[in-house]
């Protein structure tokens, strides 16, 4: 039963979607008579054309719902009705009546037929007489055919439409004929509207700006990797208003000898480009560190703003400041870390006689604004120059390392730290505090601190100086990067105890903090005139002046004695500030890393290295 009821369905699936045009020309004849036979009235049992001859116009919708139910299109009922539905006129009014009534008895008569054909259907089915399926379906594709020419014929009536515009559309359909006016036609250029190219090129702009900033970008990483390979600045140290980047470019210090200013300014190896910003600053915080040293908290005038240029952990900055009439030039390391960002730390040790700071200490208050040029310096460590480091400073000589320590510790640098620091006494040990506190929180720093001359015995750590043997118990120390900064004497010390214990020169960066130079009493012996030397003078071409150049003093100095202004930051030849042109006469230089090939070839010399044994002349 199961089998019977599904065949039957698909029999009447079948049937419904089956194509007509799939009839054979004696089954079309058979069910449907010749156009010159009477056609039985509506009401007829058989009913198989269901329309009734009409006369004149009328006829020509008889044949198309007559037609149309048994799906007319062989070549002689196509000839006899094509025609007439194209002349037929549109349906007057007392028409509309009769022809509403001759679709609803197709439909009914239709409805019935298809019902007793699918009952057929069935019980061929059961009997396997396939000649009796095939009967019944022909029936069934009649009976369909003649219940959608009234369906139609209602719709049509019920719309308005006009009877040939019926009769058109049923015979483009029966013909595969395609609808122009329902075929979207294309327009524009290749068949696009005007919104489809507006999408495409915001698309188009689109693609073409994150391409723009994928190629900005990745020349901007190439040029940062360039910067650590080779350790130029020049494109990182531009002035910029943008905050102190957290990473800056590695290079590789210079040994610096020891300097000569009055008030305690160290010893500085800039990068290869020198520091080009110069502005002023607004102290913001003054920190009382020991009794004679104090950080100096420098930020923008403009609070809300960032610092205005870059710097890598260990440089510093010139601080100018006026004294006796003139400007005096001092410079300090940067004790904060670059991830600081808006603000940067100087810290400064009070110096007998010290011009700058003096000033510092005991008239600059909070909020005043301070001259500073830079940054400057290669006496800088970010990590990235070794896998380790041991930091060695005494007295003020923390600072640049601070600022490494803070900054490596602040990027959470997993490489070992070790910091050895001496110091006289507890209370001159700077950053005691924090050191502490760093060291407790970061496993991988190590701290030492050596007392000298520490007179309470409640002190427990080392005392005394930086010896072989403490250095010694460094560990892997021959193998290390080793950053040295402080005084001259303890400078010359620690070299010769790393020495001592084989580590070379070159595993050693060194900058010195040095005291103001003591001065000499003149002396009311004069000297003998064998003795004496000639007399050596230093012309100043460009503001037409001229003056004696004592023995062991440079250019420079020279300069400053009347009133010459060359400008000058490190004081040490190598940040290049105070490049002069010799026109005439030889000089002799200590240091000369300021100076390029190209400086050389043009006669350039720096006027704080610069002696001579005859007279020169300079264009300055």
């Amino acid at each position: 039963m199961r089998l019977t009821l599904t065949l039957t369905l698909l029999a009447a699936l079948w049937v419904a979607w089956s194509p007509l045009h799939a009839q054979t020309a004696d089954e079309h004849a058979q069910h449907h008579p010749p156009t010159d036979t009477p056609a039985p009235s509506p009401d007829s049992p058989s009913g198989t054309a269901g329309t009734t001859v009409a006369p004149s116009g009328d006829a020509g919708m008889s044949d198309m719902m007559g037609c149309m139910g048994a799906g007319c299109v062989d070549n002689q009922s196509a000839r006899q009705l094509y025609p007439a539905l194209m002349e037929l006129p549109d349906l007057p009014p007392e028409r509309r009546a009769d022809i509403e009534r001759q679709a609803h008895a197709r439909m009914i008569d239709g409805a019935a037929q298809m019902s007793a054909a699918v009952s057929e259907i069935a019980s061929a089915v059961e009997r396997q007489d396939f000649a009796q399926m095939q009967d019944a379906t022909a029936r069934m594709n009649a009976a369909l055919g003649q219940f959608e020419s009234g369906l139609a014929a209602h719709r049509a009536l019920a719309e308005g439409q006009a009877p040939r515009n019926i009769a058109l559309r049923w015979f483009k359909r029966e013909m595969n004929l395609t609808d122009p006016i329902a075929t979207p036609q294309p327009h524009g250029l290749l068949g696009l509207s005007s919104f489809h190219y507006f999408a495409m090129i915001l698309l188009v702009a689109f693609a073409l700006l994150v391409s723009w900033m994928y190629v900005a970008r990745t020349r901007r990483v190439n040029a940062l990797l360039a910067s650590l390979r080779t350790g130029e600045m020049s494109s990182l140290a531009a002035p910029t208003a943008i905050a102190a980047p957290a990473a800056a470019p590695a290079a590789t210090p210079t040994p610096a000898p020891a300097i000569t200013p009055s008030d305690g300014a160290r010893t500085r190896v800039p990068p290869s480009t020198t520091g080009n910003w110069a502005g002023k600053l607004r102290v913001a915080r003054i920190f009382q560190e020991t009794p004679t040293v104090k950080t100096f908290r420098l930020a923008p005038l403009d609070a809300a703003g960032p610092l205005p240029f870059m710097f890598e952990p260990g440089q510093f900055l010139t601080v100018a400041v006026s004294g006796d009439g003139k400007q005096v030039k001092r410079s300090y390391s940067i004790a904060s870390s670059p991830c600081c960002h808006g603000w940067c730390d100087i810290t400064v040790k009070r110096e007998s006689g010290g011009v700058v700071s003096g000033y510092l200490h005991e008239r600059v208050k909070e909020g005043d604004p301070l001259d500073i040029s830079g940054p400057y310096g290669r006496f800088t460590f970010r990590g990235v120059e070794a896998p380790s480091v041991v930091f060695i400073a005494g007295g003020v000589g923390i600072t640049p390392l601070m600022s490494s320590i803070r900054y490596l510790t602040d990027q959470s640098w997993n490489g070992r730290i070790d910091l050895i620091y001496g110091c006289a006494r507890l209370d001159a040990v700077i950053f005691r505090e924090e050191l502490d506190y760093l060291a407790r929180r970061h496993p991988n720093l190590h701290v030492t601190v050596v007392l000298s001359n520490e007179p309470s015995a409640a002190w427990t750590g080392e005392r005394g100086y930086v010896t072989s043997d403490l250095l010694a118990r460094v560990p892997d120390i021959r193998s290390r990067r080793i950053h040295v900064c402080g005084p001259p004497v303890m400078m010359d010390a620690v070299k010769k105890e790393l020495a001592s214990l084989g580590v070379t020169e070159e595993s050693i960066k060194t900058e010195l903090f040095l005291s103001a130079p003591k001065p000499v009493p003149p002396t009311t012996t004069p000297a003998p005139v064998a003795e004496a030397a000639a007399a050596v003078t230093c012309t100043f071409a460009r503001s037409n002046k001229q003056a004696p150049m004592q023995a062991g003093k440079t250019v420079l100095e020279t300069a400053e004695s009347i009133d010459v202004a060359i400008e000058y930051a490190c004081r040490q030849g190598y940040c290049g500030v105070c490049k002069v042109k010799l026109l005439t006469g030889d000089v002799t230089m200590a240091v000369e890393d300021g100076l390029t090939p190209a400086d050389k070839a043009s006669g350039l010399i720096l006027a704080c290295q610069a002696k001579a044994t005859a007279d020169i002349t300079v264009d300055a």
